[in-house]
């Protein structure tokens, strides 16, 4: 069967999409990714699936023109689409969310190919709200998901993300060359990073480094030679990478995690029993708070809204965390249902079914 994923290239799209083509491609299927795939195009050729990229853009100005230039953009993008899905004669189209997938799917849909969209986070984005009136299911990370959309349509499948095969401890911590006797802080801002979180750590790490704490810093690619250059002149036992390749070894050496929550992300430390200290992406719909609360609710994390984000309430929540003493099977217990081990299974099931 031909499948055509429709993505978006911002880490929160195309690491389900990525994971749920792979799963796909292991049941035999022939996988294309169609969308505005940024910097992760590369990622997707070096995997070997066909790619068919598309230009446009999100809507950034909200005034009359601002609508009027966005408008023009995706109704050119949506007429380019029609030609992909023509060249590809897919069976069925999966989409993942966001202004990068939009055309393609509208145009799927539009041309009675049966379509599959899948929403990451918990309260679903202004594309799949829209597209989910015309495709024919629905995948939702979250079961919370479900009270905002069609429940006809609905199906929960999780959010495919990386939590098999992690490494032992001791093998994730001589990955990043770090001190098995000294507590380990993951710092994970996003695929694109965040340079607010950025800088706090930083001067966070320059009081707990007496403490017998260690970091792995994932900078992101605009401040990881910054970083690299105040780590290394401090002396501090930091890592620092622009993008971590391997999250499973950087999750192998944690203690704990401070992260950004991205429906996978959230998924994963759920899913590995990882404790937490959440800093919500403060934009796009505040859709990554509704996200964190999930774990935080469960008392698996503590959440800083970026508002409130100091070095000192950075320290205290890291402290606060580590001070419970939740074991990784503690907090898979007190998580339990709400994430599904097999997602990108699930999805390609799914898929196969429409």
């Amino acid at each position: 069967m031909k499948i055509l994923i429709a993505t978006g290239g911002t880490g929160g799209h195309i690491f389900p999409a990525i994971e749920t083509a792979k799963a796909l491609r292991v049941r035999g299927h022939h996988v294309s990714f169609a969308g505005v795939l940024g910097l992760a195009e590369e990622k997707i050729k070096a995997l070997d699936f066909p790619v068919f990229s598309l230009a446009a853009q999100g809507l950034n100005d909200r005034s009359f023109l601002g609508w009027l230039s966005f408008g023009k953009i995706m109704s050119q993008a949506v007429f380019r689409s029609f030609g992909v899905v023509q060249k590809c004669a897919p069976d069925k189209i999966i989409g993942f969310g966001g202004y990068g997938a939009f055309p393609v799917v509208m145009a799927g849909s539009l041309m009675r190919c049966p379509v599959l969209i899948h929403e990451q986070n918990v309260v679903p984005g202004k594309a799949n709200a829209l597209l989910s009136k015309i495709v024919k299911k629905v995948a939702i990370s979250f079961e919370g998901s479900r009270q905002y959309l069609n429940p006809s349509k609905v199906v929960w499948t999780g959010c495919p993300c990386h939590h098999s095969a992690v490494p032992s401890r001791s093998e994730g911590l001589a990955a990043f060359g770090l001190d098995k006797n000294k507590k380990t802080i993951v710092l994970i801002g996003g695929s694109q990073g965040s340079q607010k979180l950025n800088e706090i750590f930083f001067e966070l790490m320059k009081d707990l480094s007496h403490s017998g704490f260690q970091a792995i810093h994932m900078t992101g690619k605009k401040d990881f030679p910054l970083y690299e250059a105040r780590y290394q002149k401090e002396g501090l036992p930091v890592k620092a990478l622009a993008f971590i390749n391997n999250i499973s070894q950087a999750y192998a050496a944690a203690d704990i995690i401070i992260a950004r929550a991205g429906a996978a992300t959230i998924s994963e430390l759920g899913l590995l029993g990882l404790a937490a200290v959440l800093v919500p992406y403060p934009f796009a719909g505040n859709h990554q708070k509704y996200n964190a609360e999930l774990l935080a609710n469960k008392g698996a994390a503590i959440i800083i809204e970026q508002k409130d984000l100091t070095k000192s309430s950075l320290h205290e929540a890291v402290t606060r965390m580590l001070s419970s003493n939740f074991s990784k099977e503690d907090i898979k217990k007190r998580t339990q249902g709400l994430f599904q081990t097999d997602a990108a299974l699930q999805l390609a099931l799914v898929a196969e079914g429409l």
